[in-house]
């Protein structure tokens, strides 16, 4: 049996796409299967997560929240934005329709317009979420009312589903849903191998500092470099790999997988994001997380870190400013804690391939 499996992918962040891309390189594994993954997320991210075959299309399938950085998010502007987006046009539905013809099933994380296609297709559809916009969008009611139309119009399309797929950590269960473990993507190298090619040597302490890779982000670098004993990896920086004293400058795309960064660290710094929690919780590492307060989401991830994970929270002005560093002996004293051997991206692989039996 070989299935063809379309994957309709929201752009908001890199975390949507990583948890999607873990599921279709799960299937992969276990079934021949060719993708047809839409989305505006970059092709190399794809080609960078998965070795399983897929075909990608550029297009705009969802609005989610439109970010003025990784922590602050620009309320009129998503409005604005989703004004022109919704209802979806027939134009963008047919185009859809088109990209995913002859799929056997289309996976959608978690952009409505996968929902639609597959509706009108007449082939099954799974919602893989551990939240759906129209939850976040009420969260901004008392200040946007005008936010309330998008939300019951998201409403009906996200119960067009067929399938339904929680993982942890979810913001909203459903009754009889049973949630699955969090997704994450599987590491590829060995920790010390990656390690060495940092240049990070056996006496130091990795730290990764990483906010999701949304642009917009400043740190205060000064404290780092006059750690001592310390290397600090600064995700999505810049345009190359460079590095300056104890500095790892790394580009969103530079040749290390961010799996392999989280595990070879001793501590991850950055913004509590659905994927980057996952591949925290997945590798065991410590975790000094920022919360977004205005992002309804983000009391559920702080709740699953405080107690499945060894986590520690800050302050946003505390990597602003950089006062955080004069914590790394605390924050690194965490002990890691042992690999968990549960990854969502199995059972929901399973999942999507016993829906897909009878074909």
């Amino acid at each position: 049996m070989s299935l063809r499996i379309g994957c309709c992918i929201t752009p908001h962040g890199f975390g949507h796409a990583a948890r999607a891309a873990a599921v279709l390189e799960e299937v992969g594994k276990r079934i021949p299967t060719e993708f047809v993954v839409v989305t505006t997320v970059p092709e190399w991210f794809f080609s960078d997560s998965l070795s399983c075959s897929f075909t990608y299309h550029l297009m705009t399938t969802d609005i989610g929240l439109v970010q003025k950085n990784s922590l602050q998010e620009d309320l009129q502007a998503t409005l604005s934005a989703l004004d022109d987006f919704y209802p979806l046009a027939e134009e963008r539905i047919g185009r859809a329709m088109e990209l995913f013809s002859g799929c056997d099933l289309i996976l959608c994380d978690i952009a409505p317009l996968g929902l639609v296609a597959a509706e009108r297709l007449g082939v099954p559809s799974v919602l893989l979420e551990n939240f759906t916009w129209d939850w976040i969008y009420s969260s901004y009611l008392e200040g946007c009312p005008a936010l309330q139309p998008h939300i019951e119009y998201l409403q009906e399309i996200y119960g067009l589903a067929t399938h339904h797929l929680q993982a942890a950590p979810v913001c909203r269960p459903i009754d009889g849903l049973q949630a699955i473990a969090p997704i994450s993507r599987a590491g590829k190298k060995f920790r010390e191998a990656v390690r060495r090619q940092l240049r990070v040597s056996a006496e130091e302490k990795l730290i990764l500092l990483t906010m999701g890779g949304v642009e917009g982000d400043e740190y205060a670098v000064a404290p780092l470099m006059e750690a001592k004993g310390y290397v600090f990896v600064l995700g999505g920086q810049g345009d190359r790999v460079e590095s300056p004293g104890n500095l790892r400058y790394v580009p969103k795309r530079s040749g290390f997988y961010h799996p392999d960064l989280v595990a070879a660290s001793d501590l991850v710094v950055g913004k509590a994001g659905y994927s980057t929690l996952a591949e925290v919780y997945a590798a065991g590492v410590p975790f000094a997380y920022i919360s977004r307060e205005t992002f309804r989401e983000s009391a559920v991830l702080a709740e699953f870190i405080r107690r499945e994970m060894r986590g520690a929270e800050l302050a946003g002005v505390e990597l602003q400013n950089g006062s955080w560093v004069e914590r790394l002996d605390e924050l690194t004293a965490r002990q890691p804690g042992g690999d968990h051997c549960e990854n969502g991206a199995d059972e929901a692989a399973r999942c999507i391939i016993e829906l897909l039996k009878p074909l």
